[in-house]
């Protein structure tokens, strides 16, 4: 079994911290540093190299060495985004499509890319193929916005925290889309950025998922009453979500609370955690069958 993280000492007031440095990202911000377009801000400090959708990586060539805050971004009509959608049919083969079927089956799965990724990417890396084979589900693939996709989760991430796109209403439309063309059941699945993403959805409308799984995420809001069923999935060497918490992560301009203290950020949640020894902020070979694995027990919401 893997082994549980236990709570540390109770960690400082992040208010005198995060002053201190609001002054150097007023002065980095105020600098005007382009952003590139496809490569990832350097991590300053113990943190170092970039962070490629989650997995640790050395410096990108020419990018700048000081934490830029990602451009504002705005808000577009749901027709406008982009969606991957996988369909199981006969003999195990999954077709993918740009657009929802006209009917679907009784199950749906969201799954949600992490910060600067995109869906093709965490359909590679959760395995969204043999997860829509062994629900027998659509699973639909969205894409957050900005020329570094990210998702509103809260304190975190990117242009879409930024500018506060509304990422919670884009997915409960999307949900209730799936709900009208025969969907009862729906479950979303996220990995980092997209894994917070999946938590605010189930602190802030509990109804509309059956559960949630994610991966190498955390709570990103102040509050989450809701009563859900979550499988977190945590890698014991995190550098961007660390197990122990952080005041901050430079280049996300936030801090994430100690794996041990979610229970008490979500009282009404069921949280099944699990931190996976010797994994960092990549994806665990172990995690795709595993979230299969559970949502094929079909977790039943608390209470």
């Amino acid at each position: 079994m893997p082994e549980q993280h236990q709570a540390g000492e109770p960690r400082p007031r992040r208010r005198a911290i995060r002053a201190r440095w609001a002054a150097g990202v007023l002065a980095a911000a105020l600098s005007l540093v382009a952003l590139p377009t496809t490569g990832l801000l350097a991590l300053p400090g113990a943190l170092g190299g970039d962070l490629r959708d989650g997995a640790a990586a050395g410096p990108a060539a020419g990018a700048p060495q000081t934490p830029v805050p990602d451009p504002l971004v705005a808000a577009v009509p749901d027709v406008e985004r982009p969606l991957m959608v996988l369909r199981p049919g006969a003999g195990g083969q999954v077709t993918t499509s740009s657009a929802l079927p006209r009917a679907v089956g009784e199950t749906a799965v969201l799954v949600l890319h992490g910060y600067t990724s995109s869906a093709a990417q965490v359909a590679d890396r959760l395995d969204a193929p043999a997860l829509a084979r062994a629900l027998d589900a659509v699973v639909v693939l969205p894409t957050g916005l900005g020329d570094r996709p990210s998702w509103d989760a809260g304190t975190c991430c990117g242009s879409a925290a930024r500018s506060g796109v509304d990422d919670v209403g884009y997915l409960r439309r999307l949900l209730a889309d799936l709900r009208s063309r025969g969907a009862a059941r729906a479950y979303v699945v996220g990995y980092s950025n997209g894994g917070m993403l999946a938590y605010r959805l189930a602190c802030e409308h509990p109804e509309d998922v059956a559960a949630i799984a994610v991966v190498n995420a955390s709570i990103a809001v102040p509050r989450c009453p809701g009563a859900f069923t979550a499988l977190h999935l945590a890698g014991a060497q995190d550098r961007a979500v660390p197990v122990e918490g952080t005041d901050l992560v430079p280049f996300l301009f936030t801090g994430f609370p100690a794996l041990a203290e979610l229970p008490a950020l979500a009282p009404a949640a069921d949280l099944d955690v699990r931190v996976l020894e010797g994994v960092g902020h990549e994806v665990a070979p172990s995690a795709p069958a595993t979230i299969r694995r559970w949502l094929e027990a079909e977790p039943a919401a608390p209470g």
